[in-house]
Parts: C-alpha cells; structure tokens; sequence
C-alpha cells in the first residue's frame, strides 16, 4: 500500500500535490471546527443555566430584602411598626433634637425628584418609597455637616444609626402626602388593595 502510495507522489505534479494538502488541511479544519462549535454550544447551554441561577438567586436575594425589612421595622424602638407607621416618643424626641424636618426640608426639591421619579401610584407605594429613600437621603442628599451631627448624636445617645433613617422616611412620607393632599390614614386603604 506504501508502495503505491509512494509510486503515485511521484507521478503528481507540485500543484496537484499542493491541492491535494489544501484538501485535507480543510477536511482537517472542517472537523476541529465542528468540534469547536460543539463545545460553544454546550457553553451556550450552561450559560443558559447561568442566566436562570442568576434570576432565582435575585428573586430569592428580593424575598430576603422584604423580609429583613420587616423584621427590622419591627424592631425598632424609633417607629411604630403598625401600620401606617408613625413615630414612637423616642423617635419624636430625637427627630426633635436633631431639627430633622428642617433638615428634610433644607433638601426637599432634590428629595422631592427622587420620590417623583419613582413613580409611586398611591400612598402605601409613597411609604414604601419614602422609607427606601432614607438612606440615600443621608448618604447622598445631606451634607457633610449634617451626617456628622446626626452620627454623632447617634453615638452619645447610643441610639444605631439604623433605627434614626426611618425617622427621616416619615417624614419624608408626611410631607409628601401633604403636598399631594393625601391622608395618612389612606395607605392602610391602598395596602389592603394592593396585598389583595
């Protein structure tokens, strides 16, 4: 079989002989390629899987979220956590003591935006929104001056700095439904609605 192969190279000439190479370099490629498009696909699939892991743990993260919010609300002694939430004489006190409705009212047209661009649709929806943007109202909306006299009341009294935001959140929240023109008492209304 050698022999005949070995017969037939020398009566090709180079050009056939270099064709014939081609030919099977591509036969080669076509074969590597199909086994390259293979593994893409099985990667395509995991990342198909990927991208469904990814949904469930934000869903689960989401549910965590809601559920800490709650135990959290519940437990602090700031806010009452029944519904609506109100201030507790603690939270009074120190919402007194550190002028906090000055301080919200300081920044009211950029807190005023924020709440606006989320769109909330009825007065549950602006409580839940007002008490979200707490935190990023002291992080971000305040000045310096003014997260440095709150954190270090805070530290005096020996109050967390978390149970202080959700003052900021009320008032927020009653501001908001004032200029909206809307009671406190609706959002146990719009709640029922939107839990059923």
């Amino acid at each position: 079989m050698t022999s005949v192969l070995l017969e037939l190279l020398k009566h090709l000439n180079s050009a056939v002989f270099i064709l014939v190479c081609i030919l099977a370099a591509a036969f080669w490629a076509i074969y590597k390629l199909g086994g390259i498009t293979k593994t893409f696909g099985f990667f395509e699939k995991k990342n198909d899987n990927f991208d469904k892991s990814i949904d469930e743990i934000k869903t689960n993260l989401s549910s965590i979220k809601a559920t800490t919010d709650l135990l959290y609300q519940s437990h602090l002694s700031t806010i009452q956590s029944h519904s609506p939430l109100s201030l507790t004489a603690k939270g009074i006190e120190i919402s007194n003591k550190l002028k906090m409705e000055d301080k919200v009212a300081i920044h009211w047209e950029e807190i005023k935006n924020e709440i606006d661009q989320k769109s909330p649709s009825n007065p549950y929806d602006i409580q839940i929104v007002s008490m979200e943007l707490a935190r990023n109202c002291f992080n971000h909306i305040f000045t310096e001056s003014e997260k440095k006299e709150i954190k270090m009341y805070a530290y005096q009294v020996g109050v967390n700095l978390l149970e202080i935001l959700p003052i900021i959140g009320i008032i927020v929240r009653d501001k908001y439904l004032l200029e909206k023109g809307i009671s406190v008492s609706e959002i146990d209304t719009n709640m029922v609605q939107t839990l059923g």
